[in-house]
């Protein structure tokens, strides 16, 4: 594989930091027309060795536990050409940082901007500033993808028995959702949303993709269903009309394998396993508006193999054709517009 972006880009990256400059120094503005090339050829590169190249729509990180050139490193080991990797909400800074668009000044091949993620505690605790700083700055800088914003997250497994910080409800048509929908409606810019699948949800939801059918809008965690008392709607044959209804609609394939237990509910994260033909079936008939995921984080960036090799057992599960497409085409397309071979 081709490193020689890489190298530059990381001596570069030391220069900067010999010189004590910032990113408000050299200032940074994503530029696709610059950014296309590297990232064109890292997709074929990956492609000629003989292994499906994954664009990673949905995955964070925390920087103060993030060893970058490692990251790269198994990124080039798992095929994986370019992740949107969005930053955690730092506990005690700022509403938004620029860390992350470090990553794509030193690996520019490797890693697409994405805005700060939408999570505890910035995004909960002053979410119009967390919100307001994220426009100002993915305007101003050019980033084509804002991060996951959290309206209704139950608690992860790794908080059950703890912290509950992670339990949010911010109503999805309430003055945060209308600004978020209005600004990717008058961008084009996506976002992504973090939104349980109950049945009381959906109606919020709909009426916020049919309010503004021009957002994109990126509904994580395909499938994944917490408590199913609580779901008795959403399937492949809802989900379908629900797409079909709302062109504005995409939804990510992260989600967990088919061990994975929510400990509050006793049940199974995702209910794809239990039904792959029906969903595979959907994904085929429309596969530009499945995203491939990992929703790797500061907390798990361990299971990045692990995740990986489960999201490949989904994609070999598809026809070829509706695998590149879900694997790193669609992406390419929800992000720059334009289609790619």
């Amino acid at each position: 594989m081709d490193r020689r972006p890489f190298i530059k880009l990381g001596i570069f990256g030391l220069l900067a930091i010999k010189a004590k400059l910032s990113l408000a120094d050299a200032w940074y503005q994503f530029n696709f027309s610059q950014s296309k090339q590297g990232y064109l050829n890292r997709i074929q590169t990956i492609k000629k060795s003989g292994i499906l190249p994954i664009i990673d729509v949905e995955s964070s990180y925390n920087p103060t536990h993030f060893d970058p050139e490692d990251f790269v490193r198994t990124m080039d080991r798992l095929g994986i050409a370019q992740s949107c990797l969005s930053l955690d909400s730092p506990r005690g800074g700022p509403t938004w940082s620029d860390a992350g668009n470090q990553l794509a000044i030193q690996f520019p091949a490797y890693f697409i901007p994405t805005g700060n993620g939408g999570i505890y505690p910035a995004w909960t605790s002053s979410p119009q500033k967390f919100l307001d700083e994220n426009i100002r700055n993915i305007v101003q800088q050019k980033i084509p993808l804002m991060g996951e914003f959290e309206f209704r997250h139950y608690p992860s497994p790794r908080q059950v028995g703890g912290n509950t910080n992670r339990d949010v409800d911010i109503p999805l048509d309430g003055p945060l959702g209308h600004g978020l929908f209005a600004f990717s409606e008058k961008t084009g810019i996506p976002f992504q949303i973090h939104y349980e699948i109950e049945d009381g949800l959906l109606g919020p939801l709909e009426k916020m993709l049919s309010q503004y059918p021009n957002a994109k809008v990126i509904w994580c965690h395909f499938a994944q269903i917490r408590y199913s008392s609580r779901s008795s709607i959403y399937s492949p044959e809802y989900l379908g009309d629900l797409l079909d209804r709302h062109k504005n609609l995409y939804v990510d394939t992260a989600f967990g394998g088919p061990k994975s237990i929510y400990p509050l509910s006793g049940e199974p994260h995702a209910r794809y396993w239990a039904n792959q033909n029906a969903w595979n079936k959907l994904i085929i008939s429309r596969p530009y508006r499945f995203l491939a995921a990992l929703d790797l984080a500061g907390d798990r960036m361990g299971m990045f193999e692990g995740w990986t090799q489960r999201l490949r057992e989904i994609l070999n599960g598809l026809p070829e054709k509706t695998a590149e497409i879900v694997a790193y085409k669609a992406a390419w397309k929800i992000l720059f517009n334009e289609d790619i071979a």
